[in-house]
């Protein structure tokens, strides 16, 4: 039996003899009239316009030169992608949304952390309501969270933008020199330094966490934050917000045959060996595994049907076992936009058509069962959701 690696996830499945780990720059700054904003001078405004950006995978956006002290980049009228695509790296889906499309105003931002002045420091270790006075005192607020992460992805063409194609200011990667000169680091829209540092936004987020642009993190309002910055927004506030995450049911049973599976399987390259005669165990098997042990089997059900997993808020997994021609599988996916699946983890017991099932229990909502024979030591295993967030299968 040989273990399979989600290359899409980065989680490593095991097996149950043998495992083994198996855009372009934005165009350069123009000088504009003065913006109809509060604060803004001839000198300061910057129009960025509407540019279409790279989406090769290791492209990067290279350091520009400085911005301006007081510099304001202008953000057109547009429309959003906010949040992330499930089992991105670092993602936190109690946080952020799964790529929901948001339509937002025109706005300004400051093209730098406060006192977006390149030659003075930036202002850190401020409360959400102090950075809201401060932005106030110059005739600006602070940023909603969707103006900070448009801001930080820019023009967003959804057509043709792969999972994590702006994931960051700097593209599909961070680019470590912009940890070097934050100030001479521009996202797409023209914006300096974003996700180089935490920053305050409007809400009770903090954005730009771990450099991604939908990153959030919950931060109580009166708290002061050491290592956070902040910076203004000038303009109308736009009144769009996402969705709370969705708090499913922990398992639901969609209606999904061995042939949907199996097309399923067929679109996501990890699977394709597995792709052929996909094939779910007979019901009565999932009751002779069950039978197998006199260990508990209270409020667990047991199944050789697909399962829904929703293992913490805003998170939602596909989870099948079955067989193809030679090996039996246990498959963790996530459903994305479009009909589309994305691998979190996997399992194959290759050269073995033994019967598995899915044992599951209601009060448990982080993990699932997979198994052979209930209880039975080296014939089960689990499907876990890690701390950081992260989908592994393992074998007890």
């Amino acid at each position: 039996m040989v273990a399979s690696a989600a290359v899409g996830a980065a989680a490593l499945s095991c097996s149950k003899h043998d495992s083994s780990d198996a855009g372009v720059d934005a165009a350069a700054d123009a000088e504009a009239a003065a913006l109809s904003f509060p604060g803004a001078t001839a000198d300061a405004a910057v129009a960025i316009p509407e540019v279409m950006r790279s989406r090769e995978e290791a492209h990067v956006f290279a350091p520009r030169t400085p911005a301006k002290a007081g510099q304001i980049v202008q953000i057109p009228a547009g429309k959003l992608l906010a949040g992330s695509t499930p089992g991105d790296p670092g993602r936190d889906p109690t946080e952020e949304p799964a790529e929901v499309p948001v339509d937002l105003g025109a706005f300004g931002i400051d093209a730098l952390p406060f006192p977006n002045d390149p030659a003075q420091p930036t202002r850190t270790g401020v409360t959400r309501e102090a950075a809201a006075a401060a932005c106030s005192e110059h005739g600006a607020r602070l940023c909603t969270e969707l103006e900070w992460e448009r801001a930080c992805k820019g023009p967003n063409d959804a057509a043709d933008a792969g999972p994590g194609a702006d994931e960051h200011a700097t593209g599909r990667y961070w680019n470590p020199d912009c940890d070097k000169e934050p100030a001479t680091c521009a996202s797409p829209s023209g914006a300096r330094a974003m996700g180089a540092t935490r920053e305050w936004t409007a809400g009770d987020d903090q954005r730009g966490d771990a450099h991604r642009c939908a990153g959030r993190t919950a931060t109580a309002p009166d708290k002061s934050d050491p290592g956070a910055t902040f910076r203004c927004c000038h303009g109308n506030a736009s009144a769009a917000a996402v969705p709370e995450p969705a708090t499913n049911v922990p398992f639901r049973r969609p209606k999904l045959d061995a042939g949907e599976i199996a097309a399923i399987f067929a679109k996501v390259p990890e699977l394709s060996r597995v792709a052929q005669d996909v094939k779910f165990f007979d019901p009565g098997d999932a009751n002779a595994i069950a039978n197998k042990s006199t260990g508990s089997r209270e409020n667990v059900t047991f199944t050789e049907s697909p399962v829904l997993w929703s293992p913490e808020p805003g998170a939602e997994l596909l989870v099948v076992v079955g067989h193809g021609k030679s090996s039996s599988f246990v498959v963790a996916l996530y459903p994305l936009a479009g009909g589309n699946y994305r691998l979190a983890s996997s399992f194959l017991m290759q050269n073995d058509l033994s019967p598995v099932a899915l044992a599951f229990d209601p009060h448990r909502r982080k993990e699932l069962i997979w198994t052979s024979c209930w209880s039975c030591a080296g014939d089960q295993g689990h499907v876990s959701l890690r701390d950081d967030h992260r989908i592994v299968i393992v074998q007890d």
